[in-house]
């Protein structure tokens, strides 16, 4: 992943442990879940529009 290994990400961890402390991991947690899901929606509907303007165009050029 992103070319980090296991050890980096436990590194990783670690530090978030640390610098926040594990009361308000799970909550980071969480909000990084729901960004990324609110990010991978988005991303499909960009992906849908371009999608579907293309096909439109396509049958603009097909009545043509």
């Amino acid at each position: 992943m992103f070319g980090i290994g296991g050890q980096e990400i436990v590194i990783i961890g670690l530090l978030f442990l640390v610098i926040f402390g594990p009361s308000k991991l799970p909550q980071m947690a969480r909000d990084l879940g729901r960004f990324v899901g609110e990010a991978r929606r988005s991303i499909d509907e960009f992906k849908d529009e371009l999608t579907a303007a293309s096909d439109e165009e396509d049958n603009k050029r097909k009545k043509r």
